[in-house]
């Protein structure tokens, strides 16, 4: 009968002891914080980075699409090479597309031919061809 209760006892103590405790759990807890601490900021950069790369190859798809136009005739030259009069949307089929990039966000592309060379900008900033003062310059060399 004594031996019978010890057993019992003894089975009690080994359901009690399953699980982690609460040490084990809040450290586990900690360890995560600190990996989310380290690769929260990281992801921002590769996010950015993301988005000045993309913003990048639309220039390089608008300045495709504007040479496009102007060897298939749809818009034509001065003398001196220009013409800044044309609708970039009627080129890109009524969808001119928006920056991503930070500081440049929400601002449309445009542009423009000047001596037979076409420069494509999101706002005032030149993209396309990329001047050594532009803030793409870094990323395309």
């Amino acid at each position: 009968m004594i031996n019978l209760s010890i057993r019992k006892k003894n089975e009690l103590t080994k359901k009690k002891k399953k699980g982690f405790t609460l040490i084990e759990l809040i450290i586990v807890i900690a360890i995560i914080a600190i990996l989310a601490a380290i690769a929260i900021p990281r992801f921002g950069a590769i996010r950015e980075s993301g988005n000045v790369k993309s913003d990048i190859a639309t220039a390089k798809n608008i300045q495709t699409a504007v040479s496009t136009a102007i060897s298939n005739g749809d818009i034509t030259l001065d003398s001196s090479g220009d013409n800044s009069s044309f609708s970039l949307a009627t080129i890109m089929d009524g969808n001119i597309p928006k920056a991503k990039a930070q500081g440049f966000a929400g601002q449309s592309f445009t542009a423009t031919v000047d001596n037979n060379q076409v420069i494509v900008k999101i706002g005032s900033t030149e993209i396309l061809p990329v001047p050594a003062s532009s803030t793409y310059s870094s990323v395309l060399s």
